[in-house]
């Protein structure tokens, strides 16, 4: 009879480090977007791809720009319309601090602003796109206290972490391979760190 305890407890203690190990494994796997159900995930229709978790802010890398261009560059570029979705103007196409939500944010859906490497990104980071080119020239101050008030408010409305804003050259892959995106966006001119606290 003790023989048979001991040998239920081992099975159980066994299956308990499994199950760990398994939910341990799971939860270090790189996050995945099939094709198949492209529709739920790039709308966010199913609850598990709703809200926001980042905000990764962007520069058009133009010295003038406007909700309107980007939505015609970016459906050329077959991005889906403006990849973005917020862009804050600098007084060349328009004015300057100026906030438009684009159409992706009015309808709450995915972005396209960082590549396909990173789609968790997409799906739960908003968009925002400083006009401008951020590696030449600072942002305008306008456009930093707008920034700062639109931040704010999306991170306490959806109660986004300081940690999860970041710019575009900070955005992680979704392959667990530790690479971030190839790029100079938003620009060496724009301190995030003000962002963050």
């Amino acid at each position: 009879m003790k023989s048979l305890n001991l040998f239920k407890y081992s099975l159980l203690i066994i299956s308990t480090i499994l199950l760990a190990q398994n939910v341990a494994a799971k939860s270090s796997a790189p996050v995945e977007y099939p094709w198949y159900n492209y529709n739920d995930w790039y709308y966010k229709k199913s609850d598990s791809y709703k809200g926001w978790k980042y905000i990764v802010i962007h520069h058009s890398a133009t010295n003038a720009g406007s909700v309107n261009a980007f939505n015609k560059f970016h459906t050329k570029q077959g991005y889906g319309g403006i990849a973005y979705h917020f862009v804050i103007g600098n007084g060349n196409g328009m004015k300057d601090g100026e906030v438009q939500a684009t159409f992706r944010w009015k309808q709450q859906m995915s972005g396209t602003h960082v590549s396909v490497n990173s789609w968790d990104y997409n799906v739960f980071g908003i968009g925002i796109c400083l006009v401008g080119n951020l590696e030449k020239k600072l942002p305008t101050k306008a456009q930093l206290k707008a920034l700062k008030k639109l931040v704010s408010q999306l991170k306490s409305k959806h109660g986004i972490k300081g940690k999860n804003i970041s710019g575009h050259k900070h955005v992680m892959h979704d392959d667990a391979s530790g690479r971030r995106e190839q790029t100079a966006c938003p620009g060496k001119k724009l301190n995030l760190k003000e962002l963050k606290n």
